[in-house]
Formats: C-alpha cells, sequence, structure tokens
C-alpha cells in the first residue's frame, strides 16, 4: 500500500467521494454511462478514469484509514 502515495495526487479524497457518491446512487453504470456518470461527479474523465482504474487500491487505503467506504462517506462529508 505504500505505492499508493506515488500514484496519485494528494487531493484525491474528494474525487474519490464524488465517483463514490455517484456509483451509489445506481443511477449510471459506470463504465457504459461513463460521459453521464464524469458529469454527475463533477470530475475530469482523467481523475475520473484514475479511480475507475484504481478503484480496488483505493477502497483498500480508505478501509485501513478509515475502517469502511461507509465511515469515510460520513466522515468526508462533514
Amino acid at each position: 500500500m505504500l505505492y499508493l502515495d506515488m500514484i496519485v495526487n494528494k487531493d484525491w479524497r474528494p474525487n474519490f467521494y464524488k465517483y463514490e457518491k455517484v456509483r451509489r446512487s445506481g443511477r449510471y453504470n459506470m463504465i457504459m454511462e461513463a460521459k453521464q456518470a464524469i458529469k454527475a461527479c463533477g470530475i475530469s474523465s482523467k481523475e475520473y478514469r484514475d479511480i475507475l482504474l484504481g478503484y480496488s487500491t483505493y477502497k483498500h487505503y480508505i478501509e485501513a484509514q478509515y475502517g469502511s467506504v461507509d465511515k469515510f462517506m460520513r466522515k468526508f462529508r462533514e
């Protein structure tokens, strides 16, 4: 997990939060309807792609730091 700091920018949490919020809504298929999901997330297509491709890495990092993605979502929103 130490390599995560090398592959993501320091400000990835807000983008992950936005991505996860849209993903959880179930409104879009995050792969097949990527253009609509990107607009709903309000992030760039590069940031979206990075989160999509590294989702499990981000998720493991969040779980290690916050205990669960749910706890992260509640805490980050505050």
